[in-house]
């Protein structure tokens, strides 16, 4: 199978199994390929193989087979279906033009095929378009601004257009942007504001300015002032101002509880009371947990109220089973958190304890510790200086006056924390301040002061070495 017999060859058959040929000669070949207008550009395969090729007619490089090339007397598959193609436009060419001329287009170019824009004029408005065939078929129009106008669209010149602008009161402020359907920036003439209408909106009836046609709509809907009162009396709010139109707060006088509110007359229309004070309170009523309820969670905590409950999230004086008077919240109890700082806490709040100060370049600290204990220690681990600090009896008083330097900074002095958590990790940083804004003196000055006030007259004041307190501050 394949060994040459005689002058045919098993390998070059051109019909079923077993039909034989003679072998075509390579010079007979490559002269059929030149005849077809195929220049070979490598030796003969084989009848039935690819033949890399010239097509020198359109330049471009095929690899045809000999026994096609042979039968068909071409090479190229894409020249032959770019002749089909022109055949076949050739042959409904006249059928093509006969669909525009109906359509009312004037071909001025052969045909170029039903998917592709074929130059033509439109008899209606004497432009040159270029529309498909296959468009028309299919019902369009073929000329947009025709469409448009017969739609009632209007083809705007640029003086037309600044024409229509200054008759409705707008002047231009930019050239006329070349459509109707693009913002176009001008001069409201009645109010004065700058707006940017589109002409084809204007043209067809909108106003040319949204903020006069609010106010125009405002005044329609308006309610009378008489009417308006009436309404507001009526939910028990006594106007206080003018009425300023129905989405506008208006201020008014709770008469239930003799606030200064503002609430809007469409909002009281709906249902709303108009005092968020009054509403507040009716809800924390409405879902305040019964006193006897409240007692008996502090009771089977072993604390005794001895005051009011005022409720979950505020301090509730009682007395613990230690004989100690604390304020825990009802939330943290019930969670049995902060039921007594005394004997949950590690703090010696009922013990010896100190008020110290120390200091960064940029921040002071104020703060407590355990008059044995490791705190101002571990400040100086991590970069603090200590400044002084003071000997106190009890950690309670410790605590209350560091509260009360606290308070002082943030609601006398309005000064935020000047440290960030992260920055802190040995913890306080909610207890600092910048040492711009507070100096150590004015610190010192401040607790002593207020020391003497609660009759501690000769405090225990331990003060720094002086390097620490040589170091910048602010």
């Amino acid at each position: 199978m394949g060994a040459a017999v005689g002058d045919v060859t098993m390998h070059e058959l051109t019909g079923g199994p077993g039909r034989l040929r003679r072998r075509v000669d390579p010079v007979e070949a490559e002269r059929i390929m030149l005849r077809a207008g195929v220049r070979p550009l490598t030796p003969f395969p084989g009848v039935h193989k690819p033949w890399r090729s010239l097509h020198e007619a359109c330049g471009a490089e095929i690899a045809p087979l000999l026994s096609n090339v042979r039968r068909r007397g071409t090479a190229c598959r894409q020249c032959g279906a770019r002749k089909r193609g022109a055949a076949r436009r050739a042959r409904n060419a006249e059928a093509a033009v006969s669909v525009m001329l109906a359509a009312g287009f004037e071909p001025l170019v052969a045909y170029p095929g039903a998917g592709k824009p074929w130059l033509c004029r439109h008899l209606t408005c004497g432009e040159e378009r270029t529309p498909t065939l296959n468009g028309i078929r299919g019902g369009g129009t073929g000329c947009r601004p025709c469409d448009l106008a017969a739609r009632g669209w209007r083809n705007w010149t640029t003086q037309d257009a600044v024409t229509f602008f200054q008759n409705i009161g707008l002047e231009p402020l930019e050239p006329y942007p070349g459509s109707s359907t693009r913002p176009w920036r001008a001069r409201h003439t009645a109010c004065g504001r700058t707006v940017s209408p589109r002409l084809g909106n204007v043209a067809s009836g909108q106003g040319p300015c949204r903020e006069c046609g609010l106010e125009a709509t405002h005044r329609a809907l308006r309610l009378d002032d008489e009417v308006a009162a009436r309404i507001m009396r009526e939910k028990g709010l006594e106007p206080a101002a003018p009425f300023p139109g129905v989405d506008l707060p208006w201020e008014c006088v709770h008469l239930v509880c003799g606030r200064h509110v503002s609430p809007t007359l469409t909002n009281i229309k709906r249902g709303q009371g108009g005092c968020n004070g009054c509403a507040m309170e009716a809800a924390s009523l409405r879902l305040r947990m019964p006193e006897d309820d409240a007692a008996a969670i502090f009771l089977a905590a072993g604390l005794t109220p001895i005051a009011p409950y005022p409720g979950s999230m505020r301090p509730w004086a009682a007395q613990h089973v230690c004989g100690r008077t604390v304020t825990p919240t009802l939330s943290n109890v019930r969670t049995r958190r902060g039921i007594c700082r005394y004997c949950n806490s590690a703090f010696p709040f009922a013990g010896p304890a100190n008020l110290y100060l120390v200091t960064t370049d940029d921040a002071l600290k104020i703060g407590m510790a355990a008059a044995d204990g490791r705190r101002i220690r571990t400040h100086e681990l991590r970069g603090w200086r200590h400044l002084w600090s003071i000997d106190l009896p009890t950690g309670d008083a410790a605590y209350n006056f560091e509260q009360t330097v606290l308070q002082h900074w943030r609601d006398e002095l309005g000064l935020p924390a000047a440290v960030a958590p992260d920055a802190m990790p040995q913890g306080g940083a909610t207890e600092t301040v910048s040492s711009h804004e507070v100096s150590p003196e004015d610190v010192l000055s401040f607790v002593l002061r207020v020391m003497e006030e609660q009759g501690i007259t000769e405090p225990n004041v331990t003060m720094a070495d002086c390097a620490s307190w040589q170091q910048p501050f602010g």
